[in-house]
């Protein structure tokens, strides 16, 4: 039919044209980009996979950068490990020169001379090798109030004071900021009427809380029945002068009783006596375990004293990155960090006493893992350097005088692996009890004179060397170790030659040992740069397969398009006389 009203020919070749124009701009779009996807709605499902993928390929590129950085600086530290290694060897070539009794008294001072010269040396070797500002050998000596891993301080300027919240108010989420000890009492109050369900809490100042010292004192946050179920965070600040005397049969006693995640807070100066009560710590009596709660980077100093289950730290915790200077008194399972739980990254400076399963970092747990004791133990049954009864045990010192013990590190079977000691102590050398496994534990002589050894912790770099937050994609590199004894050899040929021998071998053993570890850090990274070359690759290939243009497919496509334009244009021009042709007839 042809008619004037409706050219239906027209309109069909313009929905042809129209499409082949559209399907042309997508084909010259995909040619100058090289992706055959470039907007969601080109494919939303490849559109979503791809950019995850892009993601991922972004965190591998960084991740590959932090494993080179940490093979920078293990080379920087090996460096100079090996030159403190030759040092001590020359040092004992003179301690075994000096021995021989055929030198004088200017002989021996060249001798000493040379020797003074090599452990300055070594001093400054030891003091100054850093990287990017940090310290990578010697061992800082801890304050009396700092955290082990620096705290990034939270402004909490623009939180909801706690003092602004209606005691009324049910708080299951938000920030809120503490910086009195009337808010601190008030969250206690919250906490222990079942009113703090969640949230987010920030210390803002340090705290005194000299003010609850009447009676039975301090009001601990959180029960059994209603635990504090928020996240507390000491950002840095400190809460001192904490007090709490009763005589009650109760349990959970501290600054909380029962609390979720505690973290970045320091109590000192603190008194806690609760000699009826189980889980009892300066910190908390006790944190929800099986929840996977965890107490990190706290520390405190004071007296603590309780029956069952009672810490330095706390009663019955998760405890990482933490230490505790204070007092602590108990009859079982009583530790200088906690009574009962794990621990890690953690160290002790606790005098501990109690009747049985006694320990310098637990009374009682599962494991420890990378902590040093430099505390006073003492009982009467189970009595460890480190734990009091244990099941497994690595990368732990015992440094200190240890005294009437059932094993230097657990008083009862124990599985210990990659652990130290050097100390006076009477008892069994390893562990008590059966079943015991011990691997690569080094021993200093226990028959040498006792000295104190200063307070250090390692200096340790959190590598993140994968692209999520487990644990396995985080390498913990410790670079560190201590010298502290280096000072003997400055009297090479004047002091009995064994002991100058056993000291210049002590120190070798020990940088020979760091030597060996960073050796195999190194064999780690180089490991883990090889593991994200592979998934890099194999990564950025499916990605290619997924979102890259095939050109010859596009180039094809291009053409083809190309083609039905312009066939298009040409039969619109053709569709447009219809009107004419019907014109003619009338």
């Amino acid at each position: 039919m042809i008619g004037i009203n409706t050219n239906l020919g027209s309109l069909i070749v313009q929905s042809n044209l129209k499409k082949s124009t559209n399907a042309l701009n997508i084909a010259i779009e995909c040619m100058t980009t090289g992706f055959k996807i470039n907007h969601a709605k080109d494919n939303a499902a490849n559109y979503s996979i791809s950019t995850s993928m892009l993601s991922k390929i972004s965190a591998y590129q960084v991740a590959e950068d932090n494993a080179l950085i940490g093979l920078d600086i293990l080379n920087t530290a090996s460096s100079s490990i090996e030159l403190i290694s030759n040092g001590l060897s020359r040092l004992r070539v003179l301690a075994e020169q000096a021995a021989n009794g055929t030198y004088g008294s200017e002989s021996l001072d060249a001798i000493n001379k040379e020797a003074n010269s090599i452990v300055d040396e070594i001093n400054r070797l030891y003091t100054t090798t850093e990287f990017n500002g940090v310290q990578l050998l010697k061992q800082d000596r801890l304050p009396s109030a700092n955290f082990i891993k620096e705290v990034k301080t939270v402004n909490t300027s623009g939180m909801t004071k706690l003092s602004e919240v209606d005691l009324n108010t049910t708080i299951s989420s938000g920030s809120y900021s503490i910086s009195t000890a009337e808010e601190l009492a008030k969250l206690s109050e919250m906490t222990n009427t079942g009113k703090i369900q969640g949230g987010n809490f920030y210390l803002a100042d340090n705290i005194d809380l000299s003010g609850y010292q009447t009676g039975e004192g301090w009001t601990p946050i959180g029960t059994s029945a209603n635990p504090f179920k928020g996240t507390f965070d000491g950002n840095g600040y400190v809460i001192s002068n904490l007090y709490i005397n009763t005589t009650a049969s109760t349990t959970n006693v501290g600054l909380f009783g029962v609390c979720n995640t505690l973290k970045n807070v320091g109590v000192e100066n603190a008194y806690v006596y609760a000699p009826n009560a189980d889980y009892v710590g300066i910190l908390t009596g006790s944190n929800r375990i099986h929840d996977a709660n965890i107490v990190t980077n706290c520390y405190s100093s004071g007296n603590v004293v309780g029956r069952n289950y009672v810490g330095g730290l706390g009663g019955r915790l998760r405890v990482s990155d933490c230490y505790s200077k204070a007092n602590v008194t108990g009859n079982n399972c009583i530790g200088g960090i906690v009574g009962n739980g794990t621990v890690s990254n953690s160290f002790s400076m606790s005098n501990v006493s109690g009747n049985s399963n006694i320990g310098g970092i637990i009374g009682d747990g599962d494991w420890i893992k990378n902590c040093y004791t430099t505390s006073k133990v003492s009982g009467n049954k189970n009595v460890g350097g480190i734990a009091g009864a244990l099941i497994w045990l690595e990368g732990c010192y015992v440094l200190s005088r240890c005294e009437s013990l059932d094993g230097i590190f657990s008083g009862n079977n124990a599985k210990i692996s990659d652990s130290y000691y050097s100390s006076y102590y009477t008892g069994k050398p390893m562990a008590g009890g059966t079943g015991q496994n011990v691997t690569n534990v080094q021993v200093y002589d226990g028959d040498v004179p006792f000295e104190p050894i200063p307070e250090y912790h390692p200096v340790r770099f959190d590598l993140q060397v994968g692209i999520d937050s487990s644990s396995g994609s985080s390498i913990t590199v410790d670079t560190s170790f201590d010298i502290w004894n280096l000072e003997k050899l400055r009297n090479i040929g004047y002091v009995d030659s064994s002991v100058m021998l056993k000291t210049v071998d002590e120190l070798l053993s020990r940088v020979n040992e760091r030597q060996t570890s960073l050796g195999a850090y190194q064999n780690r990274l180089n490991s883990v740069l090889e593991e994200i070359s592979i998934k890099y690759d194999n990564l950025l290939s499916s990605r290619s397969t997924i979102h890259d243009a095939d050109i010859a497919e596009v180039s094809s496509e291009y053409i083809r398009q190309q083609i039905l334009q312009q066939a298009a244009a040409t039969l619109l021009a053709t569709a447009n006389q219809t009107p004419a042709i019907a014109l003619q007839l009338l």
